[in-house]
């Protein structure tokens, strides 16, 4: 199966892409706006990050801020690894709501679900408890004092038959053997497609059986839906759940139509969230427990979390009560020392080579000085000397560089900070992401 990289956001002609992927895979992404046109520039970008298999081929998207290719296999793989933990934080359960009305695009997950879950928790299991003579299970006290003579010897009962009780797992219960064939199913479709690799698996040959062994397709749904209802096991159940999700779209791979995904449309998302978790951002901590230059003034409630000191718009309404609407929210919030530092994760592949591009708008720019003096009179309050302000760019590049700063000058008159820019090395944060750390507010080089 071909194999191919695609950049996202890359201007592409399309004869380019149509020479690289068919005329057929094109018009098929474009129909699923996996691709739009950009009418000015005549010219098609993919709007994805992740990987799609569509008509035997295999396309990874890798995310724009990527220009050199010569490590983009290990590159693309710590993408996919930071997206997979992405989902799995962003979800209370990634498959619960497996079915939607467009699983096709969910198909890939959940075969990478059944091969991760295998490895984690087995396959299928159903025991039965069994009745034994003297066997070496557990003995049954209840059954062997009502069913056997005791014999008494100075005053204790001695019994010479004793009821036991073993437990036995049904290594030929249908919904194991079904379990099975799809663990292997899966396993062998992702390894055909040169997935298993890039998801960090191995491949599962557990099974030679084939889905007709199990019976017409409505009748192995019909038996998955009556065994969920008598499963108790929370893990079993869901187990249940999706291979009846997973055979019931089954017939999707026969559909020339069919277009697998496994990755995102809104990678700018995922890049918030890793700056987020990486940098300790504070505006979900309650004020108790923050770390301030001095005791929390007496105005603040300390049971507030840091989020509520910024006030929201009120509409007031002739006639009527004011109300209050959502307010703008920074990415980041953190704090070293009596600096107060607010930071906005920025999904922008900015380049200063020549001329700047890239960069975000105005809209931006102006939100970060906002920023600022929604929290001026808190900081001022709490003995902070200082105040400063950054967007977060991802790079490709190894270093940490401050390129300088974006300011605003009809609000800088107010004494407000400039806006500092800085490139982050993407796989960097990934890194500390995948591991759990925190990366030291300091290294952000900020002036």
């Amino acid at each position: 199966m071909d194999s191919i990289y695609i950049r996202e956001s890359e201007h592409y002609s399309k004869k380019y892409l149509i020479d690289l992927l068919g005329q057929s895979v094109h018009d098929k992404l474009l129909n699923q706006a996996v691709i739009t046109y950009d009418a000015v520039n005549d010219t098609y970008q993919f709007n994805y990050v992740g990987v799609i298999i569509i008509d035997e081929m295999v396309i990874n998207c890798y995310p724009k801020y990527i220009h050199e290719k010569s490590s983009i296999h290990d590159d693309f793989k710590q993408v996919i690894n930071v997206i997979k933990r992405y989902e799995s934080t962003c979800e209370d359960d990634a498959y619960e709501d497996i079915e939607t009305d467009n699983l096709t695009s969910n198909m890939l997950p959940m075969m990478l679900f059944f091969v991760e879950d295998y490895y984690e928790n087995g396959v299928y299991t159903k025991i039965h408890s069994i009745l034994e003579d003297n066997g070496d299970g557990e003995i049954d006290w209840n059954r062997t004092v009502n069913k056997d003579q005791s014999i008494v010897i100075n005053d204790k009962a001695y019994y010479t038959h004793l009821q036991t009780k073993r437990k036995l797992n049904d290594l030929y219960d249908y919904y194991r053997l079904l379990h099975e064939y799809i663990i292997t199913d899966c396993s062998n479709y992702l390894e055909k497609n040169e997935l298993l690799h890039l998801f960090d698996l191995t491949p599962v040959e557990i099974s030679d059986n084939h889905l007709d062994d199990f019976g017409k397709l409505d009748f192995i749904l019909n038996k998955l839906d009556k065994q969920q209802n008598i499963e108790f096991n929370t893990h079993k159940q869901k187990l249940l759940k999706v291979m009846h999700s997973y055979l019931s779209k089954n017939n999707l791979f026969n559909d020339e139509n069919t277009l697998l995904l496994y990755g995102t449309r809104t990678y700018h998302d995922v890049w918030e969230k890793v700056c987020k978790h990486v940098l300790k951002d504070k505006l979900d901590k309650k004020l108790s427990k923050l770390h301030l230059p001095c005791q929390l003034n007496d105005k603040y409630n300390p049971s507030y979390e840091l989020i509520k000191v910024i006030k929201k718009p009120t509409w007031i309404l002739k006639d009527k009560h004011p109300r209050k609407t959502d307010t703008f929210i920074p990415d980041i919030v953190a704090i070293k020392d009596d600096q107060f530092i607010i930071l906005d994760a920025k999904y922008y592949d900015l380049t200063t080579d020549k001329n700047i591009s890239g960069q975000p708008g105005l809209e931006s720019i102006t939100k970060e000085y906002l920023y600022e003096l929604a929290f001026k009179e808190f900081t001022e309050d709490n003995a902070f000397k200082t105040i400063k302000n950054a967007f977060l760019f991802p790079t490709e590049k190894s270093e940490v560089n401050n390129l300088g700063i974006v300011k605003l000058d009809i609000l800088s008159l107010l004494g407000l900070q400039d806006i500092q820019l800085i490139m982050l090395p993407a796989n960097l944060v990934y890194e500390h992401y995948l591991d759990n750390t925190k990366m030291n507010i300091s290294h952000l080089k900020l002036e």
